[in-house]
């Protein structure tokens, strides 16, 4: 009686184990999964399915064994899960400029190759919309915006976002290099706004040989009736300021306008670029592995007692 309560124990753990991978990784973006709460509930029931797993083992009843291979599916599940929680993280984009090829991990063999841009005139960049997922050997898969792949424990999706290109001189007309000191490359003209603060989305550079820090927030469009304000095509607010010093300027430009201000000329080109986003879910191959144990241990476990209990009701009708 006792091995049988365990068997039950192990099963509807598993079972709940199954429940909760399963919507893991059908919604591998939702924040729930990437708290560390969850993360620490469900290593506790991954070694609690492994222990009751290796508690059922030691039963005779065939019933038993089949509860222990449930619950070593259930704790499969759970260490899929820890380890992509481990290994990958929650959802963060993945830092890449025109033109670069950025490995999913350094080391790693699956990479995400950016697309060039050119510039279309009159302030404008023309980029792709998609991005080429490059895995060893395989021929490099074509990733469009809006578009979710999965591979291993990694789970990406493509979106569009802004792109800005910045030019920057002296007053006199010498180019003079940019620098993103927090970007994904740190000598790049490209500036892709990483961060956001509600409908801003915001980056930032440095002009080094000038000592100029700039601050740039991108809106698409905008519009206040109130002061009116109509502004329908996209623009950038900047935000100049001395190295480690005072604000010189702050205003807005639209694209090919340039900024005469601070000591520094900039001018920008507006476009949209494809935006990589890489999070966790438990791999297929150890999702279907776990799936496929649970369903197996649950249906020789149903099984054997209907079979147990078919048995017992002869003996009594034979008395």
């Amino acid at each position: 009686m006792a091995f049988m309560r365990t068997g039950m124990t192990t099963l509807i753990t598993a079972i709940i184990a199954a429940g909760v991978a399963i919507i893991f990784a059908n919604q591998p973006f939702d924040a729930l999964f990437h708290q560390w709460q969850f993360t620490v509930a469900v290593a506790i029931a991954g070694l609690g399915l492994f222990a009751t797993a290796a508690v059922a083992l030691r039963a005779r009843d065939g019933e038993e064994r089949f509860a222990a291979l449930a619950g070593l599916g259930g704790g499969l599940l759970c260490a899929a899960m820890v380890s992509a929680a481990f290994s990958v993280g929650p959802p963060h984009a993945l830092g890449g400029s025109p033109g670069q090829i950025s490995p999913l991990r350094r080391g790693g063999a699956v990479a995400v190759r950016f697309p060039a841009v050119e510039s279309a005139g009159a302030g404008v960049l023309n980029a792709p919309q998609a991005v080429e997922l490059l895995n060893g050997a395989h021929p490099p898969e074509t990733l469009v915006s809006g578009q979710t792949r999965s591979i291993g424990q990694y789970v990406l999706r493509v979106s569009s976002g802004p792109i800005a290109f910045v030019r920057a001189t002296t007053p006199d007309g010498r180019p003079v290099t940019v620098t993103q000191p927090e970007g994904a490359t740190f000598i790049s003209p490209y500036l892709l706004f990483p961060y956001k603060q509600g409908a801003q989305q915001l980056d930032y550079f440095a002009v080094p040989p000038l000592h100029r820090t700039v601050n740039v927030a991108y809106f698409s469009s905008y519009h206040d009736a109130a002061k009116g304000i109509d502004i329908p095509e996209p623009f950038v607010l900047v935000q100049i300021a001395e190295e480690n010093g005072a604000e010189l300027y702050r205003g807005a430009t639209i694209g090919g306008r340039p900024i005469r201000k601070g000591g520094v000329v900039l001018t920008f080109q507006l476009g949209t670029y494809p935006d990589v986003i890489v999070t966790s879910a438990p791999a297929r191959l150890a999702l279907g592995a776990g799936l496929a144990m649970i369903a197996v241990g649950l249906i020789g476990f149903i099984w054997l007692n209907v079979r147990a209990g078919r048995t017992e009701r002869r003996r009594a009708n034979a008395k």
